[in-house]
């Protein structure tokens, strides 16, 4: 560290320890805009100039700030008796920033379904970060709680190791990382465009200021209540549509597979009435007054061939014969296919005919 450094350094020592009779929060207050000024400072000054002859001793810059921001003078801090509270301000906003992650990254994978349920997430997080938004942005205090310190300690392994190694790629792969969590959450925003307007407005919003807050966290500590739910919401959508995707693959296999039933075909109906007797010239209707029509195929009876006019419903039809480059209708023989075996129609109630020969080559109306 070179002179002019160390010189900053020191003035800003003694500035902190001038102050140190007021709450650390206020310190970190005045020493924010002040360490920034003091170091720009420096660098104007003269070969021989030093910070004192500009801004004064530590100790009166510091009475200076005092005064203009409305402190009391100085008094000797007195001694600590008192235990501290375990639920400070500090560890109730860090603590609700953790609970509201984990509650986010379960919720974003139901939100396609119900987005309401990321309100829940969402009033943890804004009374959590309302307990130190004004601590200003680097959050001294909850970076100086222990458990902050032991996760910086897991986070930071030991140099030249593949844990570090890993660790320094991971984290240049940041920028990436902003960029894919904003197309996630676009995702699930045009997911949800087509059911719930407000749950596409909402992610869609949080999807747009993501990609402001990822490089912002890094200088205001405040983004972090934002950026890591957002983060959490965006793995949660990604688990929620695989999810789908799987299960719509496995329908769609299934359903390739489902044999479909076929419906019976009926090129002619027999009716017998309760003797068993064939009835002739029936016309057939459903509940709704439509005619129920039989498939009907006159193979070569095509082209200028005159077709037989016969009405689509009626049954039993006729045979239809071609001979001689002419279609013939043939009466139906009355001794008709087999009925049913519960009602065999006898032979004896049915009067005997013979078919019908080919006769006029006009159609039968």
């Amino acid at each position: 560290m070179n002179t002019q450094a160390l010189g900053v350094e020191y003035y800003l020592a003694g500035m902190r320890a001038a102050l140190d009779d007021l709450p650390p929060n206020e310190v970190a207050e005045i020493m924010e805009d002040v360490e920034a000024h003091v170091a720009e400072l420096s660098t104007e000054l003269g070969e021989n100039e030093t910070i004192e002859q500009r801004l004064g001793s530590p100790e009166q810059y510091a009475q200076e700030l005092r005064s203009a921001a409305g402190y009391p003078p100085r008094t000797e801090r007195l001694p600590v008796t008192t235990k501290k509270k375990l639920l400070s301000r500090p560890r109730a906003a860090a603590w609700g920033l953790a609970i509201a992650t984990g509650v986010t990254l379960l919720a974003g994978t139901a939100a396609l379904r119900e987005p309401a349920i990321l309100l829940l997430p969402g009033v943890i997080l804004v009374l959590s970060l309302a307990l130190v938004h004004d601590r200003g942005a680097t959050q001294a205090e909850i970076m100086a709680l222990p458990e902050t310190i032991k996760i910086k300690e897991w986070l930071t392994p030991e140099a030249g190791t593949p844990a570090e190694r890993a660790l320094a790629y991971l984290r240049s792969l940041q920028p990436a990382w902003w960029l894919a969590r904003a197309g996630l959450l676009g995702l699930g925003a045009v997911l949800l465009a087509s059911r719930d307007i407000l749950g596409f407005l909402f992610v869609a919003a949080i999807a747009v200021v993501s990609v402001y807050a990822g490089p912002r966290a890094k200088t205001d500590r405040r983004w972090l209540w934002f950026s890591l739910p957002a983060s959490a919401l965006a793995v949660g959508l990604l688990f929620q549509v695989i999810d789908t995707t799987a299960d719509n693959l496995a329908y769609n296999n299934r359903s390739v597979y489902q044999q479909v039933p076929s419906m019976p075909q009926y090129e002619n109906i027999y009716a017998y009435d309760e003797n068993g007797k064939l009835l002739t010239n029936v016309l057939l209707y459903d509940e709704d007054g439509n005619p129920i029509n039989a498939p009907r195929q006159y193979y070569g009876c095509s082209g200028d061939d005159p077709q037989p006019m016969i009405p689509a419903n009626r049954y039993p039809r006729p045979k239809i014969d071609y001979e001689n480059g002419t279609c013939y209708t043939v009466a139906p023989d009355v001794s008709a296919p087999s009925s049913t075996e519960d009602t065999p129609p006898s032979s004896s109630d049915a009067a005997p005919s013979s078919p019908v020969s080919p006769t006029s080559v006009s159609p039968s109306k």
